[in-house]
């Protein structure tokens, strides 16, 4: 996600787990993480009530890495 363009759009809510732009639930393979990024968001539906929020939920902190799959960083 990037936080830029999600102020922009305007969402009635977002959230930003720190993934770089194009991996917005992680890398390829890591299932039970995208599971667990579900559940923060389905909670998410119900605790973000200020329309236009952006909350940030540092999950991934690490430097942009390259995608064996999509060969980008």
């Amino acid at each position: 996600m990037s936080p830029d363009i999600t102020r922009k759009v305007r969402p009635p809510r977002a959230v930003d787990f720190g993934f770089p732009l194009g991996h917005p639930f992680g890398f390829p393979g890591q299932r039970f993480l995208r599971k667990r990024l579900l559940t923060l968001l389905l909670e998410r539906l119900y605790t973000i009530t200020e329309p236009g929020t952006i909350e940030k939920i540092p999950v991934y902190t690490g430097p942009a890495v390259e995608c064996e799959v999509c060969g980008d960083e």
